[in-house]
C-alpha cells in the first residue's frame, strides 16, 4: 500500500499505479545530467558554452527548412549503434536480434518524418515539422576488427540509468564511444526493482565519451507490443524520445508555463511552446497558460505514454543538426568510422547475422540463439565482394579452413550454402564455464577457404562470437526481510495493532520482490502482491490453502490482483479456509525475466486475527517445480535408512558431481534437504550434479531393482 503510493508520487506519465503496466514511467534525463555536472563541473562549463554554439549554429541557418522530401535510403548521417542486451527475457518480453532491427528501424522511420503516422500531423503543426536526414545503422565489425552482428547479449543485470555509481562497469562492457553510440536494454534501469521505468540517456558529453559512459538506456519491457512479435509504434517512439536526448533534445515542459516568464524557452528551441504538464491534454491539441498550441503530438513532449508522438518541429532539428557536431559526436559519422564499423553504404566483406549465443533454458551448457529453445542454433555468413573457395554443400574443415576459440565442449560447423553465404551451427555443450558471465570467443577464416585466399576479406577475416551462460538453477529459501534498504530477516506479521507491514523475499531476485501483509479490518486479511501472481481459487480472489509436501507447478491457477492497490484475500467473512490454519501460499514471481514458481509459509489466527508469513522459497528454474516441505519427513542427520546395502554414494563430502555405486538398475534419484524439501537436482545416470547447492547436509533418495536407499551425504 505504501511503496504504491509512493511510485505514483514519482511517476511523471499518467499511469494508474502498475495496473496500467504498458505505460512506462518518468524519464529522467534532466536529472541524470544535473548529477553529473555536480560530479564534473568541467562538463557543465562544455554545456553552457556549446549551447551558446548552438544558438549560433541555429542563428546562421536562418529561415532554412528542414525538406520533408528526405527518405531514408539517402541518409546524410550515418550513426554505427551496437545494442548490449542485459538478459534476453525481460520481464518476459524476449528481446533478440531481430526485435532489434525492427526497432531501430522504427526509429529511423521516425526521425526522417516517413513513420506511418506521419501523415496524420495536426494542422496546426504542419508548418514546424522538421526531419532529420539520419539512419543509425548496427555496427557491423566490432572494435576487435572482427564481423559483429551489432547485438551483444550480457547476463541480466541492472542500474545503468543511474549516473555515477556504475560507470566503471559501463566503461568496460561499452565499445568506444568516439566509434559507436552505445544503447543499453535492461529491466531495472537503477537497480531500485522498480521495472516500469521507460528509458533515459544523457547529453552529448566530452568526459563521458572519453571514459566510455556515454549512452542511453531502455526498458527491454517497452520495446515491443504484448504479443511480443513486432514493434509496438508507441514505444519504439518512446525510444526516439531518447534518441533525441542523444541528440541535445531537451523536454518540451523542461520549465513550468508561466505568465511571468513569457519566453518559456526550456527547451532551447522557439518553435517549441512549453507544455502545461498539469493541462491533462492527452492527445487532444489545447493551449497552454500562455494560450500558445501545445504540440502534445512531439516526439520530447509529456504525451508519449497516451501513444501520441509522430514528430520533431524544424526547431529541433536545427538544434540535433547542432549536437551532430559537437566533439562527441562528430567523429561518429565520419567516412572513415562509418568504414571502420562497417556500417558505409559499402558493406564489409565479411558480415554475420548473429554473433551471440545464450545458454539455453536447459542450463546444461547448450546454447541457442534467444536462450529458450534446445536446437543447435545457428547464423548466416555472407561475403560481399569474395567467394568461398569450396562447393555448395562442403563442410569447412577445422583447422583447413578456420580456427576457432570456443568454449569446451562447444563447436562449430560451417556449410556453404552458395558462392558468398554459408551457415554456422553451435554444437554441443560447455563443459566448464563462468556462470552467468559472458564469455569472447571467434572463428577465423585460412586461405583455403576463400578464393584468392583471406587477403580477399580485406582487414575483417575473423567473426566476433559471445556466448552467455546462465547460474545454474537453484532453490532459494529464506526469511523474509524488512525491505531493500533494510534487508533484516523478520517474520511478518499483521493484526489489529499492526495493519499493514510491507515485506520483500531475496532482494537478489532480479524483478520486483515487494510484498505486502494487511489487516484489512475485521475478519478481513489480504496480501499484497503489486500485481504479482498467487495461488488462488479459480475465478475468485481467494488465495488458495497449499497443504506440506505439495508441488507447485505452471499448472497452478494463478490469480493476478486487478485494481488498487493489487490484493488478493488470505480471509472475509466468506472465506475462512485459513481460519487457525498453518500452510503455504504458492507465487509466481520472475527471476531473470522468466516466470517462476515459489511459496510463502503463514500462520493464521482463528477467525482472521491476523496472520504471519515466516519464510519463502523459490525455484530459479523458469516455470520450473517447487515442493513445500514435508511436515511427515522431519528430517535429521540420523534419518539414514539403507534398505538397500548394495547402493553407495561418494565421494562424501562433495564439491561437484556424487557418484552412485549399485548392482541394480536405477529407477528414480530424488535429493531433499534437511526440512525435507525436495532440492531441484539434475541427474545424469548414476551421477548427480550438486555443485549449485549450498554449503550443508543433503539427504538423497535413490530407488533401485534391489530397494530403496535413503542416505545424506555434505555438499562442501
Amino acid at each position: 500500500m505504501k511503496k504504491f503510493k509512493l511510485l505514483l508520487l514519482v511517476s511523471l506519465f499518467p499511469i494508474i499505479g502498475f495496473a496500467q503496466e504498458n505505460r512506462p514511467h518518468e524519464c529522467k534525463a534532466d536529472e541524470m545530467m544535473k548529477k553529473h555536472f555536480v560530479l564534473h563541473p568541467e562538463s557543465k562549463a562544455e554545456y553552457e558554452n556549446f549551447e551558446k554554439y548552438t544558438k549560433d549554429f541555429i542563428k546562421k541557418r536562418g529561415s532554412n527548412k528542414n525538406s520533408l522530401n528526405n527518405t531514408i535510403n539517402n541518409p546524410t548521417y550515418i550513426i554505427p549503434v551496437v545494442f548490449h542486451v542485459y538478459g534476453e527475457s525481460q520481464s518476459n518480453v524476449k528481446v533478440n536480434y531481430q526485435k532489434v532491427v525492427d526497432l531501430l528501424q522504427q526509429i529511423n522511420l521516425n526521425f526522417n518524418g516517413i513513420n506511418t503516422d506521419s501523415n496524420t500531423v495536426d494542422p496546426d503543426f504542419q508548418s514546424i515539422r522538421g526531419t532529420l536526414s539520419i539512419e543509425f545503422r548496427l555496427a557491423k565489425i566490432d572494435p576487435t576488427g572482427k564481423a559483429t552482428s551489432g547485438v551483444v547479449f550480457h547476463p541480466f543485470k541492472g542500474g545503468y540509468g543511474n549516473g555515477g555509481g556504475y560507470d566503471a562497469q559501463i566503461g568496460t562492457d561499452a565499445w568506444d564511444n568516439t566509434k559507436y553510440m552505445n544503447v543499453y536494454i535492461q529491466n531495472d534501469l537503477y537497480a531500485n526493482k522498480d521495472l516500469y521505468q521507460s528509458g533515459v540517456a544523457w547529453y552529448p558529453d566530452s568526459y563521458m565519451t572519453s571514459v566510455n559512459t556515454a549512452r542511453v538506456v531502455y526498458n527491454g519491457r517497452y520495446i515491443f507490443n504484448a504479443a511480443g512479435t513486432v514493434a509496438s509504434n508507441e514505444f519504439s517512439d518512446t525510444f526516439t524520445h531518447e534518441f533525441g536526448h542523444w541528440l541535445n533534445l531537451q523536454h518540451t515542459f523542461n520549465v513550468p508555463c508561466s505568465t511571468a516568464n513569457p519566453t518559456n524557452d526550456g527547451d532551447g528551441v522557439a518553435d517549441t511552446p512549453v507544455e502545461n504538464t498539469s493541462s491533462g491534454l492527452g492527445c487532444t491539441v489545447g493551449n497552454n497558460c500562455l494560450g500558445q498550441k501545445v504540440n502534445v503530438e512531439n516526439y520530447m513532449g509529456y504525451n508519449g505514454s497516451s501513444g501520441c508522438y509522430k514528430m520533431f518541429t524544424n526547431g529541433q532539428v536545427n538544434r540535433m543538426l547542432a549536437a551532430l557536431n559537437h566533439p562527441s559526436r562528430m567523429n561518429l559519422w565520419q567516412p572513415a568510422n562509418l568504414a571502420a564499423t562497417g556500417v558505409a553504404n559499402t558493406p564489409p566483406r565479411l558480415t554475420l547475422s548473429n554473433s551471440t549465443f545464450t545458454e539455453n533454458l536447459n542450463n546444461n551448457g547448450a546454447v541457442s540463439l534467444d536462450g529458450t529453445i534446445a536446437s543447435a542454433p545457428t547464423s548466416t555468413i555472407t561475403l560481399n565482394g569474395a567467394t568461398f573457395a569450396v562447393p555448395n554443400g562442403t563442410t569447412l574443415t577445422t583447422g583447413t579452413h578456420f580456427t576457432s576459440s570456443l568454449p569446451a565442449g562447444q563447436t562449430a560447423a560451417i556449410v556453404v550454402t552458395s558462392p558468398t553465404t554459408a551457415t554456422l551451427t553451435i554444437n554441443g555443450a560447455a563443459t566448464s564455464h563462468p556462470k552467468s558471465q559472458v564469455l569472447n570467443s571467434s572463428i577465423t577464416f585460412l586461405n583455403p577457404a576463400i578464393t584468392g585466399g583471406v587477403t580477399s576479406l580485406g582487414s575483417t577475416t575473423a567473426l566476433a562470437l559471445t556466448f552467455s551462460y546462465k547460474d545454474p538453477y537453484k532453490i532459494v529459501t529464506g526469511t523474509p526481510l524488512e525491505s531493500y534498504a533494510n534487508p533484516t530477516p523478520t517474520t511478518v506479521t499483521t493484526n489489529s495493532g499492526a495493519t499493514w507491514k510491507y515485506f520483500i523475499i531475496n532482494p537478489e531476485l532480479s524483478d520486483d520482490a515487494g510484498y505486502g501483509a494487511w489487516y484489512y479490518g475485521a475478519n478481513q486479511l489480504k496480501l499484497e502482491t503489486y500485481w504479482k501472481g498467487l495461488v488462488c481459487q479459480t475465478g475468485t480472489r481467494n488465495i488458495s490453502l497449499i497443504p506440506s509436501c505439495t508441488t507447485i507447478t505452471n499448472t497452478n491457477n494463478i490469480g493476478y490482483p486487478t485494481g488498487t492497490p493489487g490484493q488478493l484475500d488470505v480471509y472475509t467473512p466468506t472465506y475462512t479456509t485459513w481460519s487457525g490454519k498453518t500452510a503455504y501460499v504458492g507465487f509466481r514471481n520472475q527471476f531473470e525475466g522468466y516466470n517462476i514458481n515459489g511459496y510463502f509459509k503463514l500462520i493464521v489466527g482463528a477467525n482472521g486475527s491476523g496472520y504471519s508469513v515466516t519464510e519463502f522459497a523459490y525455484n530459479t528454474q523458469p516455470s520450473g517445480n517447487i515442493t513445500t516441505p514435508c511436515a511427515s519427513s522431519s528430517l535429521s542427520t540420523s534419518d539414514v535408512d539403507r534398505t538397500n546395502s548394495e547402493t553407495s554414494i561418494y565421494p562424501n563430502p562433495v564439491s561437484d558431481v556424487l557418484n552412485i555405486k549399485t548392482k541394480g538398475k536405477i529407477k528414480s534419484i530424488s535429493v531433499y534437504d534437511m526440512s525435507g524439501r525436495k532440492m531441484n537436482a539434475k541427474v545424469f545416470g548414476d551421477k548427480v550434479d550438486v555443485k549449485h547447492f549450498l554449503s550443508g547436509t543433503y539427504l538423497i533418495d535413490i530407488e533401485t531393482s534391489l530397494g530403496k536407499s535413503f542416505q545424506k551425504f555434505i555438499k562442501k
